[in-house]
């Protein structure tokens, strides 16, 4: 059979020709997706390479250095400032390692298949090949030194390998050259090699030679997503260079053994404040890594990130569970189809088992929580794909001295990228950006730092901040900081005082909700720590010889005496961040619509986060969508973003309506909940379970103090106002309405008016302010205004018109400009002079005004009825005319209260207000002249604009026919025709009859004229 090279992955990406396959998500759901191959490969596309083994390993070469250089530049920001602020050694370079697997005419080459009974049952054995460019002597020794030590150790975790298998060790020449990173391996299994580098340290290359023979004790059946296959192998590497006994028999120094795996294997320290919801992904490196040809500016910045979470999570549960990989690796042996590996609810599904299976127990928990409940909780597990923007935040303790004074000092790395549809998969793109950081005391007060943290420019996706706390205000309590990039959030809290001060240093801190002042104990091993709680903040100092070891931290926590709620941590080594909610946030909510479009949100963040599972609506009929200012359009399920409070939605609710009670995590009721926005329309979602009235809304430009809804609406000092006056909602009639309130399960409309953006700090319910009566804070009406109100079957809308005599200083406030349409939706509204649609106008007072309104029907070609009710404050005096260009129809509003039309596409309607003439309308010259086909010609003068309605009347003055009903007619010499005929066309007798004309002006004054008409046949 054909030799493969396969390749697993330290960074996992794929390389193929464009025209080759790029293997991808088939069923994209949330912890549940199902891929169509592996997605973690390097794939070299052989087609016309030929078939010598040295153009194929060219090739091999060729595309790995080519995704190493691109991956490396995604990271170059971020490793950069990991070494600015100490995190990492001015000299250390990131160790690259990939797998790489041919394919040939679109179909991988396996490798030969061992006759060993089955999966399970093989054995490595390991050759260290000279060749042409042989390691050097010591190193050599060294490798030969791991090949000997690490396998027993790596299959005492693994269990026996998958496949029977020699694999030769060749040198490996380093061809990028790197100042931050170094290819640091290729496993190539169909050739049964390990081209493996020259590392200057001992200690790097033996943990990578391990992490190549973890990743080859799979072979062949590798799954297909990188937080499985290189979340277990670099779990299993951490575990394995750990052990004494790898350490003492190879010579390594256990501080650099440790450095190394700590820079790029395991985040536990930290992976409370890392475990965020944009982490998901089926594979860590972009598609476009993975193509023969590199995207411009598509990078994936976050695959760093990625991999050392991947590895902490599974790191979590062979904690707890030692014997896992080995117990989870026989079932996947004993269960193996091609399509499990692809299978992430399969996988998921074998994990439970496995840790069944060493529990006893049917039901296992990790960490204290049942593990179908965790997994959902890990967002690194998520190995669907989501799009949009999205906005991560690294919080580390800052490692320097501290100054007299500073109660708190971190430091945040903040990675901005997209994830974007590209062909039939996705891709990422790292984003430039400003952010504008607020930061919060425990009672919610916005702190106001140096200018120094108030900004943080974001360039090639990564920005970074080292915000410092000074003073006894800010000291012993739960700092939170609200991080937003356009309409991306991100958030993390730290204990003030808890951690590290000119007098305090701390190894085991964090920062609990649900608790603000009392008692914590803190288990681990033997040792036990009592603290305090202050204001939502603890830390305790453990002796290094604890901190220095893998155990189960439990935290009990007390108030009053009393216990609230306890907590297990399962962590790794040094220093510990927790993150605890005892409140515990799970609620539910109860959505229900009725059919037709509606506008929703979630007041919590559902544990199901695919909409159609939340919604309870097949995903091929779910009509979801979400708008993207940034791209002036709206986005479609899929590629809607996960429901989260704050998140708006339009949704077509299908017949029947919708009654669903949804399960999930809720807001902190504790303190506002902010929204960052950006410059234009923002679609956003109600994040709380009870309303909330608009006037208690604040927001929050740059640097400044929040300011209250009313003032952000106002211009002050010349510059315009923050947002808009008005936030709008979907009415009953299907068209944009204003809202007073934000309700929970509805999705509103707020406009922002400054380029930089703002932030809209929602109150939670219980600490809104007092009602307020209407007349506080309630802007002036105009003068008059008039509703206008459309519908047909497809849905209607309402516009209002106005005339005040402070219109022309006024009418930016009283404008509102119309949020953006759903392409289905029906579009009513007045023309401003930019061409935008306008749902409410206002003009100056006095003189004749022109309203031009637009009609977008949904459905053309069907009928569309206008409403309108005049005010009783309508002055007499004026004419209001309501005019149809197409169809050259008429329409005194006075006399009429409905028009009816038929659009076909786009529709133009006027709206006129005039004055009326000082005179009453008088009606002249009547004239009535009989023609030869028998019809008769009527011709008279009208003196001003009125109603006019023209009839034949019999003799004793019945109406036998209507010429014209009430019809606005303006002034001047008007004509009509009679045929001496009925209104059901019936032919007349002879004989005398009557022609009555009636005209109606603005004021109501009535002109009526009499003339008689002979009919002589």
């Amino acid at each position: 059979m054909a030799r493969t090279v396969f390749c697993w992955l330290l960074i996992g990406v794929l390389i193929a020709s464009a025209s080759a396959q790029i293997y991808r998500n088939v069923v994209n759901k949330p912890f549940a997706a199902v891929s169509n191959g592996p997605q973690n490969l390097v794939v070299v596309d052989i087609d016309r390479a030929g078939r010598s083994a040295e153009a194929i390993e060219r090739l091999i070469r060729q595309r790995v250095e080519q995704v190493a250089r691109a991956q490396i530049q995604g990271a170059r920001p971020l490793i950069r400032l990991y070494k600015r602020y100490g995190f990492l050694p001015e000299d250390y370079r990131f160790p690259l390692i990939y797998a790489v697997a041919l394919r040939r005419n679109g179909q991988l080459i396996l490798p030969t298949r061992s006759r060993d009974g089955g999966l399970g049952n093989g054995t490595l054995s390991f050759e260290i090949v000279d060749g042409e460019n042989p390691f050097p002597a010591n190193y050599k020794n060294l490798l030969q030194q791991v090949l000997n030590v690490a396998p027993p150790l790596v299959e005492a975790e693994y269990g026996k390998p998958a496949r029977t298998l020699t694999i030769q060790v060749v040198n490996y020449d380093d061809q990028i050259g790197d100042r931050d990173a170094v290819v640091g391996g290729i496993y190539d299994v169909s050739n049964n090699r390990f081209l493996f580098p020259i590392y200057n340290s001992p200690e790097a290359a033996a943990v990578n030679l391990v992490h190549l023979m973890t990743l080859a004790f799979h072979a062949d059946v590798g799954f297909a997503f990188d937080v499985w296959e290189e979340g277990f192998a670099r779990a299993v590497t951490a575990r394995v260079a750990r052990k004494a006994v790898f350490r003492t028999q190879l010579g390594l120094n256990p501080d650099f053994v440790e450095r190394t795996l700590e820079n790029t294997y395991d985040a536990r320290p930290y992976y409370d404040a890392w475990n965020q919801p944009v982490l998901g992904s089926p594979a860590f490196i972009a598609p476009s890594l993975r193509q023969a040809s590199i995207q411009g500016g598509t990078t994936g910045g976050i695959w760093l990130v990625r991999y050392l979470m991947a590895g902490s999570v599974w790191l979590k549960v062979a904690m707890e569970y030692p014997n896992f990989f080995r117990v989870f690796n026989q079932l996947y042996y004993q269960n193996y189809t091609p399509a499990l590996r692809n299978d992430t609810s399969a996988l998921i599904n074998l994990a439970r088992q496995a840790l069944s299976q060493i529990s006893g127990n049917p039901n296992p928990t990790v960490e204290g929580v049942p593990f179908e409940q965790w997994v959902r909780q890990q967002y690194i597990l998520d190995t669907s794909v989501t799009y949009g923007r999205k906005l991560h935040a690294q919080l580390l303790p800052y490692v320097g001295e501290v100054q007299p004074g500073e109660e708190a000092v971190f430091v945040v790395f903040l990675t901005y990228f997209q994830t974007v549809r590209s062909g039939n998969s996705w891709d990422e793109a790292l984003l430039n950006g400003t952010c504008y950081p607020i930061y919060w005391d425990f009672n919610l007060q916005r702190l106001t730092l140096s200018p120094q943290y108030e900004r943080v420019d974001i360039r090639v996706g990564t920005g970074a901040v080292v915000p410092s706390f000074v003073g006894s205000d800010v000291a012993n309590q739960r700092l939170t900081v609200d991080f937003s990039v356009g309409t991306e959030y991100a958030q993390v809290a730290f204990p003030s005082s808890k951690v590290q001060t000119a007098t305090v240093r701390n190894n085991f801190f964090g920062v609990v909700y649900g608790l603000d002042d009392g008692i914590v104990e803190i288990q681990i091993g033997s040792e036990r720590r009592t603290v305090e709680v202050t204001r939502g903040a603890f830390g305790a100092s453990f002796p290094e010889s604890v901190m220095n070891q893998e155990q189960v931290a439990q935290l009990v926590f007390y108030r009053a005496g009393e216990e609230v709620g306890r907590v297990q941590v399962n962590k790794g080594l040094g220093f510990q961040y927790v993150l605890v909610r005892l409140t515990s946030p799970a609620g539910s909510f109860r959505l229900q619509r009725g059919a037709g479009l509606q506008m929703i949100s979630l007041p919590l963040r559902p544990y199901q986060t695919d909409m159609a599972q939340v919604l309870g609506i097949p995903a091929s009929q779910l009509r979801l969508a979400h708008w993207r200012q940034e791209r002036f359009n709206y986005v479609y399920y899929p590629e809607t973003p996960p429901p989260a409070p704050g998140v708006g939605y339009f949704l077509r609710v299908p017949d029947g309506g919708i009654d669903r009670l949804i399960e999930g995590e809720a807001p902190p009721a504790d303190r506002p909940f902010a929204i960052a926005l950006q410059p234009g329309w923002n679609l956003i979602g109600m994040p709380f379970n009870a309303p909330v009235n608009v006037s208690d809304l604040q927001v929050v430009w740059q640097f400044d103090a929040p300011v209250s809804w009313e003032t952000a609406t106002e211009s002050i000092g010349g510059q315009p106002p923050l947002v808009g006056n008005r936030i709008f909602t979907l009415g009953g009639v299907g068209g944009y309405v204003q809202a007073t309130q934000l309700e929970p399960g509805k999705a509103y409309w707020v406009r922002v008016l400054r380029p930089e953006g703002v932030t809209l700090l929602i109150p939670p319910p219980a600490n809104r302010s007092a009602s307020r009566s209407r007349s506080e804070g309630e802007e002036p009406c105009p003068a008059w205004e008039m509703m206008l109100s459309l519908q047909s079957r497809a849905g209607g809308g309402v516009i209002t018109l106005g005339l005040d005599p402070r219109a022309s200083s006024r009418s930016a406030k009283w404008d509102s400009e119309m949020p953006p349409l759903l392409p289905e939706m029906l579009g009513f509204g007045v023309v401003s002079e930019s061409g935008a649609l306008q749902m409410r106008s206002v003009r100056p007072l006095g003189g004749r005004q022109v309203w031009e309104l637009r009609v977008l029907p949904a459905e053309p070609e069907s009928e569309h009825t206008l409403t309108w009710n005049l005010p009783p404050n309508t002055a007499r005096r004026w004419r209001i005319t309501l005019e149809d260009p197409t169809t050259g129809n008429r329409v005194d509003m006075r006399r009429q209260s409905f028009y009816r039309f038929v659009p076909s596409e786009g529709r133009t309607l006027r709206v006129v207000v005039e004055p009326s003439v000082a005179a009453p309308v008088r009606i002249t010259q009547v004239r009535v002249a009989p023609t030869r086909g028998g019809n008769f010609t009527i011709e008279y003068q009208l003196t001003g604009e009125a109603s006019v309605k023209a009839e034949i009347r019999s003799a004793r003055g019945e109406v036998v026919r209507i010429l014209q009903p009430a019809r606005a007619t303006r002034a001047g010499v008007q004509t009509l025709v009679w045929n001496g005929r009925d209104q059901q066309e019936r032919a007349l007798p002879p004989g005398a009859y009557q022609l009555h004309l009636e005209a109606i002006d603005a004021d109501g004054r009535v002109a009526r004229a009499v003339t008689p008409i002979l009919l002589t046949r």
